[in-house]
């Protein structure tokens, strides 16, 4: 088996052992105090433009890409938030600077057209995972959403979707938010994740921010 197919029977690995937790309950509403201080990161709703099969790629935006530079580093850690997890598997998809997605048509998983602003990577040897992107738009929740009909027309604050899992940890899907958006505080999802809020830094190319990710350890 080469290093190509080797990535692809990890992911698909992976991929099973997610739906094996979706199946069996195993996926936390909130998060769990993991010790003196340390908090496992709270997991949030997929959403309605998750597409499975992403490139793997670190930098989503290409330097063509429209919007504020915007680059996300952090470690994955497991409950004890110091042991780093080594090759988590880390998705992330966003929507543009305009606040559209690269398919505009929710709950469509299996699109055929290239994927944009959407990427998988593993981390590292030491945990740590980095992104290059662009600083994502807010936009409407769309009407007619099953489940979500109640919130159609809020203005979704910025944010960057990730969902992280390793065969030893249970799975989190979840969104990061950024400080100081005047929408998080009415955004149903935002405001009750005030842990994903992250502030971020100027620098010479655009802004950067840091979130390290902690997940359960699986039983």
């Amino acid at each position: 088996m080469n290093k190509q197919q080797q990535a692809g029977a990890g992911l698909s690995r992976r991929h099973f052992l997610y739906g094996g937790f979706i199946l069996g309950g195993g996926l936390l509403a909130g998060p769990v105090l993991a010790g003196q201080g340390c908090r496992t990161t709270a997991g949030d709703i997929l959403g309605p433009y998750y597409r499975f099969g992403a490139p793997f790629l670190s930098k989503l935006a290409g330097p063509d890409e429209p919007g504020e530079r915007l680059v996300v580093s952090g470690t994955v850690l497991s409950a004890d938030c110091r042991t780093p997890i080594p090759n988590a598997l880390v998705e992330v998809w966003q929507a543009n600077g305009a606040g559209l997605y690269d398919t505009q048509t929710p709950g469509n998983f299996t699109d055929k057209g290239n994927f944009h602003l959407r990427g998988m990577l593993y981390t590292d040897a030491q945990g740590r995972y980095r992104i290059e992107t662009v600083m994502p738009g807010r936009y409407p929740v769309p009407p007619n959403l099953p489940g979500l009909e109640k919130y159609a027309g809020i203005t979704r604050p910025a944010h960057i979707h990730f969902r992280v899992m390793e065969s030893l940890h249970v799975p989190v899907t979840l969104q990061l938010y950024f400080a100081g958006d005047p929408y998080i505080a009415k955004d149903p999802w935002a405001s009750a994740h005030p842990d994903n809020v992250i502030a971020l830094e100027a620098d010479g190319e655009g802004r950067r921010g840091g979130f390290d990710i902690v997940l359960v350890r699986g039983v």
